[in-house]
């Protein structure tokens, strides 16, 4: 019987992702699924593809005419494939931390529709601790305190959590399909649906902090996109008048269009408002100005 499903997109890095499978015990109830974005020929080798030859994961090459498609479409392959009870989200230059098997078999059986797990973050060249992981594990750390749910932007992210699948598939939720923030939009549907949320106090996972990461991008179609990512968000929770949780973190996303592009910030206006209120937006300017 199949508990588990991890699902790694994966795209140039074959060295990191090896590292990743490393990290993840062999179990006949852990199901891995690496989805390889169309990676380069010169950059992988794809005869000695990592985990190719290993009976516990499987590979799924995302091969198509118009290129890559994101890390979103290759999670919604996995999502295709996932058999297990629950479902485990990593990033291929991130790893498993020596605590995830103890959770692996602590928390087979609970109720919880998602189990939030503390994280750790490392730099890449140096292997020192880094600070990525910090603003999340203190989110954590308030909600032990206060049993206060109500959404936030900064949970966002796809790994540190075992999902039940069930609800995933119950509410036919997928990722985004786009470059940047495939993220934001599935937890925050996954998070309206689900009934019951718990912390861990392990650590399962580490973030590799590296500069060619997408988190790092910082050119004007990666922010935009980010920014219409948030704008998607905030219509999502509008039907539920929950828009406000998330409308500064759209407006800093447009503050950072504007100063890099004003033309095209300005052009964006019109999202928030329509979302917002012109009160909102023209408050915001005046503070920012």
């Amino acid at each position: 019987m199949i508990n588990y499903s991890i699902i790694i997109p994966h795209k140039n890095i074959p060295n990191l992702l090896q590292r990743c499978l490393d990290s993840i015990p062999r179990r006949e109830d852990v199901q891995i699924i690496v989805v390889d974005d169309n990676s380069d020929v010169d950059k992988v080798d794809f005869v000695n593809f990592p985990g190719l030859n290993d009976p516990y994961v499987e590979i799924v090459f995302s091969k198509n005419e118009n290129g890559r498609k994101g890390a979103g479409y290759a999670r919604n392959l996995g999502l295709e494939r996932a058999k297990g009870k629950w479902l485990i989200f990593a990033d291929a230059d991130d790893f498993f931390s020596h605590d995830f098997e103890k959770a692996l078999n602590k928390y087979e059986s609970d109720d919880s529709d998602i189990i939030y797990f503390y994280v750790d973050s490392i730099y890449l060249e140096t292997l020192q601790c880094a600070n990525r992981h910090q603003k999340y594990n203190k989110i954590l750390d308030k909600l032990q305190k206060v049993d206060d749910w109500d959404y936030d932007i900064d949970l966002c992210t796809p790994w540190g959590k075992f999902i039940k699948r069930e609800t995933v598939k119950k509410h036919n939720i997928s990722f985004q399909e786009v470059q940047c923030a495939n993220d934001v939009l599935f937890y925050i549907k996954l998070s309206s649906f689900v009934l019951k949320k718990s912390i861990s106090t392990e650590k399962i996972y580490t973030i590799v902090d590296r500069e060619e990461s997408l988190t790092k991008k910082r050119n004007t179609d990666a922010i935009r996109m980010r920014f219409n990512v948030m704008c998607d968000a905030a219509g999502y929770l509008k039907k539920n008048h929950k828009e406000e949780s998330i409308r500064e973190c759209v407006f800093s996303w447009w503050r950072e269009i504007y100063n890099i592009n004003k033309s095209t910030a300005f052009f964006l206006l019109q999202r928030m408002v329509k979302l917002f209120g012109i009160y909102f937006v023209l408050k915001r300017i005046y503070k920012m100005i």
